[in-house]
């Protein structure tokens, strides 16, 4: 029966998700940075017929504990090698923007353990990367500031709703699922992100990444004038040097993706074409 568990590795505790065909390949999710693993429910019903399915909550993240100032992309890959290497074949892994760098990270300290990537609009060059986190710096500082102060899951519900009342893509959906996330949120998670930005990136070099690893890669964006991250220009590199890596863009949404009504049904179909192709 699907149901959440828990799993001690080496320096946390970690609440994750179980769905599945249990005899299936394995199929690792590691949502975005400040959600949680309930972020793909509206895919885990449709994979999970052919899957077995492992979503997990980052360290700081929903359910999983806290290790305050400890969030580093090397924290979050030891935390989830831990994870992968208990499974007893390789893993699809898959992730949404900071969980999608986690995910290609694992791959490349771990090759051998990966059997395919899907990686959702993630941000491949650290000049890119940090111009992202500069820009959102602001919308981190709002997020922090309304969990502070909202008495409620209720209140900070409506609060972010006020906030964000014309930003495209955005639902009430979204924004419940939001609110119940930064209740649970550590408030030391960006602390790194934004003031140690080297050391927080320290490991992240895609280009060697890419020369490790040489199982197929799935890569899905946004439209950048909608919010997504992910460059034209990194997308180019990627065609030019990695011959079993497909790109593909959904039209019409953002850095949600999945998230957006609008891209659910596409992502969900380049998924599974692409983990067809790659068995």
């Amino acid at each position: 029966m699907p149901t959440e568990k828990t799993f001690n590795a080496n320096a946390v505790e970690l609440n994750y998700f179980d769905a599945g065909v249990t005899s299936a390949d394995p199929l690792i999710m590691l949502h975005g940075g400040a959600w949680c693993w309930q972020e793909y429910l509206s895919l885990i019903p449709s994979l999970a017929k052919r899957w077995h399915i492992y979503a997990l909550d980052l360290r700081g993240n929903g359910r999983s504990a806290w290790v305050p100032e400890t969030y580093r992309l090397q924290d979050f890959v030891e935390d989830n090698a831990q994870f992968l290497k208990r499974l007893d074949r390789p893993a699809i892994l898959m992730g949404h923007s900071i969980g999608g760098v986690i995910a290609l990270m694992l791959a490349g300290q771990y090759p051998d353990m990966v059997k395919a990537l899907i990686l959702e609009d993630i941000v491949l060059t650290l000049d890119n990367y940090r111009g992202v986190i500069d820009s959102c710096r602001d919308m981190f500082a709002l997020w922090l500031n309304l969990k502070q102060s909202a008495k409620s899951e209720q209140e900070l519900a409506l609060a972010l709703a006020e906030a964000y009342r014309d930003y495209p893509g955005v639902t009430s959906t979204w924004i419940l699922f939001f609110a119940k996330c930064l209740r649970q949120l550590d408030p030391t998670f960006f602390n790194a992100l934004l003031h140690n930005f080297e050391g927080f990136a320290a490991g992240y070099d895609y280009k060697h990444i890419m020369k490790t690893i040489n199982c197929p890669r799935l890569f899905l964006r946004g439209e950048p004038k909608l919010g997504a991250v992910m460059t034209d220009e990194e997308i180019s590199w990627l065609q030019k040097h990695c011959s079993n890596a497909k790109c593909a863009l959904i039209d019409g949404v953002g850095h949600l993706l999945h998230l957006d009504p609008h891209g659910q049904t596409p992502v969900l179909t380049e998924i599974v074409e692409f983990l067809d192709k790659s068995k």
